[in-house]
């Protein structure tokens, strides 16, 4: 065993190698990004920015538009893209209909929702999942908010990230028009749930490979410290059948093929 493997160890961390054939969620990202030649992330419950943050950890450049509800979280939003000219934010949640609607803002904002917390997830995180206040926001759907949130963008290729904590369906059923410029997603999706009346992982993937898409990523976001078993999962998706979609990228394609000269004989 390794001398540094073992010191990570005695602080609680599992130091692993990375294969570029399993890579970790951000290196994942990285290359699909740069593969669809995404111009453009779509971050649905944005919470304070983190994501955003790791999309520019991992080299992303192009544009970032956020969507955060919860007022006290927003401005904590705003205040941190402020410094990024091309991290846009929008002061709302996102859904299948446009209008207002009540929000649990739990103690842990991460975990904030439109659906109550499960008698699952109030026993596995008693700290965090307590609902402190209700908030009414607004609701507006991807199709209606699009054309302002890629603006300036000539032909945009879209990456669309949800993390609304049980509502990712409701803002994917109000994309409908938006899809044909979604070119890959992710979503969290949960094998066991933490919200009331939330879809499970195969009602989700169901409706989203009938949409086209397939899976190119898995990455476990928490499971059960007893028993081991998988609570949630980052799922990442790309569609395919579209030109971008389906084209080689660039350390595939083929060198052009020189054609030969017309030899000319002599008279």
């Amino acid at each position: 065993m390794k001398v540094h493997k073992e010191l990570a160890r005695l602080f609680g961390w599992e130091l692993l190698h990375i294969r570029k054939d399993q890579p970790t969620l951000g290196a994942h990202l990285k290359r699909l990004l740069a593969l669809l030649e995404i111009d453009c992330v779509l971050d649905v419950g944005a919470n304070d920015g983190q994501y955003a943050a790791m999309l520019r950890k991992i080299g992303y450049r192009g544009r970032i538009v956020s969507f955060e509800p919860v007022a006290k979280t927003y401005a904590a939003l705003a205040e941190r893209a402020a410094k990024d000219k091309d991290w846009h934010v929008f002061h709302c949640a996102l859904a299948a209909k446009a209008g207002r609607q009540k929000i649990r803002v739990t103690r842990s904002t991460v975990f904030a929702s439109f659906l109550d917390p499960s008698e699952y997830s109030k026993t596995k995180y008693p700290k965090d999942m307590p609902v402190e206040r209700i908030e009414e926001v607004r609701v507006r759907t991807l199709d209606e908010v699009l054309q302002e949130a890629i603006q300036g963008l000539k032909s945009p290729k879209l990456f669309l990230k949800m993390d609304t904590q049980g509502y990712d369906l409701q803002v994917f059923a109000g994309a409908k028009k938006s899809l044909p410029k979604i070119l890959a997603l992710q979503t969290e999706i949960s094998i066991q749930a933490i919200y009331k009346g939330m879809p499970n992982y195969l009602q989700s993937l169901d409706k989203y490979t009938k949409a086209g898409f397939v899976i190119s990523g898995l990455y476990p976001v928490s499971r059960d410290k007893d028993t081991l078993a998988l609570i949630e999962l980052d799922c990442v998706m790309r569609k395919l059948g579209s030109s971008t979609a389906t084209s080689r990228p660039p350390s595939m394609k083929k060198a052009p093929v020189k054609k030969s000269p017309k030899k000319t004989t002599r008279k």
